[in-house]
């Protein structure tokens, strides 16, 4: 139980931890004594509970935590657990919105709150068998969360520095549904809820709710529906039957009930590693919801077109800075540099529109969106707006980012791989920040580790940009697989990338296809400081001496094939 209000010792806690994970495991007979005295306190074979009653007095004190707990800030969550006297094995007591309908279980795509929602409609996205959820050993139960983040009202997540915290589009987190009056099912429904609370706050930029008792569920939603701010509802059922789980969940507009996001993930069932598997689970749900490139955002920033909420207008200029860095075109560019230079004015003490903005300076630069004399001053300002930016904000995710890659850009390349570092501690389910750390680590020719982050950050991000495949694409030319590599760099044009076409057009001419390598080339005309010169526009970005001279290799024989086939197609323009 990690809410902070359980006031239980460490020790305790894990005294808990333990007796609930066995349980769930089927292991109740095996609690005893000894067994926690070993595994829990740290004692030996020659351990005697007549002489040693470390157990027995740890487990009183436990009682008493958990009945004030309940008596208390935990009066109102759906499961209850509790130690009978005279053994070591935890009951659990399902309460209020967590207790089986007297009407019996409902089909799993009935998710209720309160009421009914229907099957995932067009908006919902298909369901999946995650494989990589499958290898998880068992469904996660609720255990240290179960019964304590769940208080109502809980506001999780604290606003951007100097963003007022009712500017912020709100997430009510619902208790999940369970369908069935198993064990199982009761503390994975509760257990997920939680946990969605402390991942989804990893993410910044939305105000999270979790109302449990009626009341408070009936209210959250009559002020999520008038909401001047996006309002969204998240909730789920859960299933549990033999050796098999089904998890609904769904995200939909509170205003509407509009569905922004369903997901269907079913789960083999196995004794053991429980709260590994339930760790897992909701940490692919709080992903595929809070990454900057997902449904929810997008959602957000549709909404926020034309607004004329004051109170919101710098939240929307960062979100329309995330949208712009999906392409980097000048002519998204220019109106985000404008919106974000006025947010700063305007929110002088709003962490992420100084971040972004440090991102936009440093394109500027990079891209040569401005002339020569001015691209040292864009430089130092974007690490200077960003350094404000983290300043305001000290361990922002967001701030760490922009600092690390503006650090990359002007050559810091030992300080921008330490500072991504920490904001991938920081939020490892981020994708954007996967990418980010992946790609400047494969620049520096780490590709074992940054194509391997690169990978997760494609796995869970439901639209990747183009430039998350740039580096695999590089990385199979450079182990002499242009085939692979043109596969992958094609990904990245269909995505709107760039240098996607550059990349194409490299792989072209190492295979010597000179129908593609001209294709590619005129595309890349479009792109007129990089077509201009590629090795130079790759070592602005940190690129090694090896990836420039290699990539250049296939670039020049694509522009020899062009040339001799149509001497027209070949790049000239700028």
């Amino acid at each position: 139980m990690t809410n902070p209000e359980f006031t239980a010792t460490e020790r305790r806690r894990a005294f808990l931890h333990f007796i609930v994970e066995e349980r769930l495991a089927g292991r109740a007979r095996e609690l005893k004594g000894f067994t926690i005295a070993n595994a829990v306190f740290g004692r030996d074979e020659t351990f005697d509970p007549k002489t040693d009653p470390v157990v027995r007095l740890e487990a009183r004190r436990l009682r008493r935590d958990l009945d004030s707990y309940y008596v208390g800030p935990g009066a109102g969550d759906p499961v209850r657990i509790s130690i009978p006297r005279g053994g070591y094995v935890p009951l659990f007591e399902a309460r209020g919105a967590a207790a089986e309908p007297e009407s019996g279980p409902a089909a799993p795509d009935e998710i209720a709150e309160p009421g009914r929602i229907p099957p995932p409609a067009r908006q919902a996205r298909r369901g999946r068998g995650h494989g990589w959820l499958r290898v998880s050993a068992a469904i996660a139960a609720a255990l240290l969360v179960a019964a304590g983040l769940l208080a109502a009202f809980l506001d999780q997540a604290s606003p951007p520095e100097g963003q007022p915290a009712e500017a912020l589009p709100r997430i009510a987190i619902l208790p999940f549904k369970a369908l069935g009056p198993s064990e199982t099912n009761l503390l994975l429904s509760a257990g997920l809820s939680s946990e969605l609370i402390l991942n989804l706050s990893r993410f910044q930029g939305l105000r999270l709710y979790s109302p449990v008792a009626p009341g408070d569920l009936e209210q959250t939603l009559a002020d999520f529906r008038g909401s001047p701010v996006p309002a969204y509802i998240l909730r789920g059922v859960v299933l549990t039957e033999h050796e098999r789980a089904s998890v609904h969940v769904q995200l939909v507009v509170a205003r509407t009930d509009e569905i922004v996001w369903g997901e269907a993930y079913d789960l083999q069932l196995a004794p053991g590693a429980i709260m590994a598997l339930r760790d897992t689970l909701s940490a692919e749900i709080a992903t595929a919801i809070g990454q900057p490139y997902g449904p929810l955002n997008d959602d957000i920033r549709q909404q926020g077109t034309g607004s004329t909420l004051s109170s919101l207008e710098s939240y929307f200029c960062v979100m329309r800075a995330h949208a712009y860095r999906r392409h980097f075109s000048v002519e998204e560019a220019v109106p985000v540099r404008a919106c974000l230079d006025a947010a700063v004015v305007r929110n002088p003490e709003y962490s992420d529109a100084w971040a972004m903005l440090g991102w936009l300076q440093l394109d500027a630069a990079r891209y040569h969106f401005v002339p020569p004399d001015r691209r040292a001053a864009e430089y130092a300002a974007a690490l200077a707006s960003a350094e404000r930016a983290l300043a305001l904000a000290p361990g922002s995710v967001l701030a760490l980012k922009a600092l690390a890659s503006i650090h990359h850009h002007i050559g810091n390349y030992e300080i921008g791989e330490r500072l991504g570092r920490e904001a991938l501690s920081r939020n490892p389910h981020d994708p954007d920040t996967l990418a980010q750390v992946g790609w400047r680590l494969a620049a520096r020719g780490k590709f074992d580790e940054g194509t391997r982050l690169m990978e997760r950050a494609i796995e869970r991000t439901i639209n990747p940009p183009g430039w998350y495949y740039h580096m695999l694409a590089i990385r199979h030319l450079m182990e002499g697989d242009p085939r692979r590599m043109l596969a992958t760099a094609e990904q990245a044009v269909a995505r709107g990338s760039g240098f996607g076409q550059f990349l194409v057009a490299s792989a072209a001419g190492t295979l010597g296809d000179a129908q593609k390598a001209a294709s590619a080339l005129d595309a890349l005309s479009g792109y007129p400081s990089l077509a201009a010169d590629p090795a130079d526009f790759m070592r602005r970005h940190g690129a090694t001496e090896a990836i420039v001279e290699t990539t250049m290799a296939g670039y020049l024989a694509a522009r020899r094939l062009a040339s001799r086939s149509s001497p027209a197609s070949a790049p000239g323009r700028d």
